[in-house]
């Protein structure tokens, strides 16, 4: 009977530390989920740049890519 509580006292503990550590690692992900939505949030507010004018005086033909065979 003492051998069944024993082993009951430390399942029970290794489930509250397993418990624990889940929570512990939940909030951690949340904090990080958090973060890249700020960061992404913050690249959504930035102004973005246009490409610059084609002030060349060739054809546009040499400003694409051929398709290859």
């Amino acid at each position: 009977m003492t051998v069944m509580s024993d082993q009951i006292t430390k399942l029970t503990a290794a489930l509250a530390e397993s418990e624990r550590k889940r929570v512990a690692e939940q909030h951690s992900m949340s904090e990080t989920v958090q973060q890249i939505k700020e960061q992404v949030m913050n690249l959504a507010r930035r102004p973005t740049t246009s490409a610059p004018d084609d002030i060349d005086d060739e054809s546009d033909e040499d400003d694409y890519v051929d398709l290859t065979p």
